[in-house]
């Protein structure tokens, strides 16, 4: 009897010495749950709008690139230009002795046609407005500093502007002949040849942002201002022509032919500068160049039949347009036309 009780006595102790152990090993135990945070990234947008001319669809390779600007004929041996009106920007204005030239602004250096011209050579005044949107100058030949004057070459090197000169020859030039007009009418640039002539030259592609002027643009399609402008004239100079634009209802556009055929704008834009010119002798005779100080002043806009008065100004080497009372001038989205007309030597707007 005894050793029956010893042995139910002990398999008691061992049954609660197990499930004790048991019990204590569960409460003992330790779970461990990993959590993962995962943490957002947000990435600012690229703008994929041309911005010269605020225009969707533009080619994403060219974004944040650098513009090109083009140093154009303007006589009329030269008209019609060679791709007139594909340039994003034409800008207009006497150069010397009374002779207008043109400067034309490509946003997307690979867009540039296969045929452009004629070629012409540097002046200040156009090296200057190039540097207002880090471009890459092109043209061919240049004026040379003479008697107080500074040359278009000098201005160049002065300023360390990157340059394409047809003087250096190479694929990117050429002459055209299928016009009887002198050689200095026929010189014309190969756009497909840019890129590579960019390359070879080792120049920085990217756009410096803090070189770069801003163009703004309004997000649908506004009046320049209350006052009616179907008709928009731009006179130079007392010494030169007047660009006379006409404003068509049919396309929302302002049309010239005074290049001998039809070239049409969303905006037209004119700034009224003062100029100084400057004579020097040149190849036995004189020549008198013009020069503009581009120190800001009064202007005009025009667009979707309309127009108004505007100021602009240059702050650390970048163009600015303003409304008559200082904001940002929006433009209309599209192709833009502008002129530079002298404020004190007979430069002049009219319309109506």
């Amino acid at each position: 009897m005894m050793k029956k009780l010893l042995a139910v006595l002990l398999s008691v102790l061992l049954c609660v010495a197990f499930f004790g152990c048991a019990k204590q090993e569960e409460e003992t135990t330790t779970t461990t749950t990993t959590t993962t945070t995962t943490t957002e990234t947000t990435t600012e947008p690229v703008n994929m709008n041309n911005p010269l001319t605020g225009e969707g669809d533009y080619n994403e390779a060219a974004v944040g690139k650098r513009p090109v600007a083009l140093v154009v004929e303007n006589l009329s041996p030269a008209r019609p230009q060679w791709a007139i009106g594909t340039s994003d920007i034409i800008v207009e204005g006497e150069v010397e002795g009374g002779i207008s030239r043109m400067l034309w602004l490509y946003a997307d250096y690979t867009a540039v046609p296969e045929k452009v011209g004629p070629m012409r050579s540097a002046r200040p005044p156009y090296v200057q407005f190039s540097e207002f949107f880090d471009a890459i100058f092109i043209h061919w030949g240049g004026s040379h500093s003479n008697s107080g004057y500074t040359g278009g070459y000098e201005t160049i090197s002065a300023d360390g502007v990157d340059d394409l000169d047809g003087m250096d020859g190479g694929e990117l030039f050429g002459r055209d002949t299928t016009r009887s007009v002198s050689s200095e009418h026929r010189g014309i640039l190969k756009g497909d040849k840019i890129p590579a002539a960019i390359e070879n030259k080792g120049y920085r592609t990217d756009i410096d942002k803090t070189a770069f002027s801003e163009l703004h643009f309004n997000a649908q399609l506004t009046d320049a201002g209350t006052e009616a402008a179907t008709s928009f004239n731009c006179t130079f100079s007392s010494r030169t022509d007047t660009r006379g634009f006409s404003y068509q209802s049919d396309d929302g556009l302002y049309h010239t032919n005074d290049w001998k055929t039809d070239v049409a704008f969303e905006n037209v834009i004119v700034l009224l500068d003062e100029t100084t010119y400057i004579t020097v002798p040149y190849k036995g005779s004189t020549t008198t160049y013009l020069n503009y100080n581009y120190t800001g002043g009064s202007g005009y806009y025009a667009s979707n039949g309309t127009a108004t008065a505007i100021t602009w100004s240059v702050k650390d080497g970048l163009l600015s347009l303003q409304t008559s009372d200082g904001q940002p001038l929006q433009l209309n989205v599209g192709k833009s036309y502008i002129g530079l007309a002298s404020a004190n030597n007979g430069g002049s707007v009219s319309y109506s």
